[in-house]
């Protein structure tokens, strides 16, 4: 089944709340970075809640990108979203080497880091972005973004994500969920859900459900607590073709290409996002260099031409 996430809205107009499954999706971005089981981990919760914030807050043709920097050995966490489920997202130490808390389970927090920075920037068609910013609390994901929400956005939230991995260093289950109250929420209905929330069960027990992101609804919500507002499906954003590539090429100085010719013989890109890679020969390089020079030499006119009218 493809990864889903489910809107919905308590019944008592409270809360507003969102699920998430994104097993495979998280699973395919370990794949496609080679990551490590922590790192996996990481980038996983990151996506997953990078996701939710996109459905919550956004609209339209909007996306946003958040970037945290918690200064941990995993180095930066950089993610992106747009309103219709697309998500990718890398992290700067991919291999970082396993790291274990006292209980011998993945210290997440230890990875990530807590003295740092969490920025997220809203990006709309025909306008200036917009930059929220906060700091990083724990490092554990799902908190940062908690904190974010409810100092920086100032909306009463509460963001879990969890990523649990095989033996095999595969994803076993993925999944989150996001809770907002709504203006009308009193406090004792506040009281109320976080004592569900302590009470829930593991992310991991909850996604092994085939009821899926209801599921994760059901234990925090209520069982049927909540209308349905939308599901949808998510899943990693479509990697940009080599042809892409080739035009980002393109905008390189004819001198950096010509020295990809002379001294590699052709060169490798790969995407920050999507971790895949491209190889261009040198006659295909040497195609994009005719280009710039043509480029080079009109701009070249151009410049004497208004020289010259001055």
């Amino acid at each position: 089944m493809a990864d889903q996430l489910i809107k919905v809205i308590t019944k008592d107009e409270a809360f507003r709340a969102f699920a998430v499954d994104g097993t495979t999706l998280v699973q395919e971005a370990a794949e496609a970075h080679e990551t490590s089981r922590l790192a996996s981990v990481v980038l996983g919760r990151a996506l997953l809640a990078t996701e939710i914030l996109a459905q919550a807050a956004l609209k339209g043709e909007e996306r946003l990108n958040v970037k945290m920097s918690g200064r941990g050995p995993i180095g930066q966490i950089v993610t992106e979203a747009d309103t219709h489920g697309a998500v990718r997202g890398y992290v700067s130490n991919p291999n970082i080497e396993p790291i274990v808390n006292d209980d011998n389970q993945l210290n997440v927090a230890g990875a990530v880091g807590n003295n740092g920075s969490f920025q997220v920037t809203k990006f709309a068609p025909y306008s200036n972005p917009y930059i929220g910013q906060s700091i990083m609390v724990s490092g554990e994901i799902g908190d940062d973004f908690t904190y974010y929400l409810t100092h920086s956005e100032q909306i009463p939230s509460v963001v879990g994500v969890g990523v649990t991995m095989n033996p095999d260093d595969t994803v076993k289950a993925a999944g989150g969920f996001l809770i907002q109250a709504l203006p009308g929420a009193t406090d004792e209905q506040l009281v109320e859900l976080n004592n569900k929330l302590q009470k829930m069960p593991a992310l991991s027990t909850l996604l092994g459900n085939k009821k899926g992101p209801l599921a994760i609804l059901d234990a925090v919500l209520g069982d049927k607590n909540y209308h349905e507002l939308q599901a949808m499906t998510i899943g990693l954003a479509a990697e940009p073709d080599k042809e892409a590539y080739a035009k980002q090429l393109a905008t390189l100085p004819s001198s950096e290409i010509q020295a990809m010719i002379d001294e590699d013989g052709g060169a490798e890109v790969r995407g920050k996002f999507s971790g895949k890679k491209h190889q261009f020969t040198a006659h295909e390089l040497d195609i994009i260099l005719q280009g710039v020079l043509k480029r080079e030499a009109e701009e070249d006119k151009q410049a004497d031409d208004s020289s010259d009218e001055k």
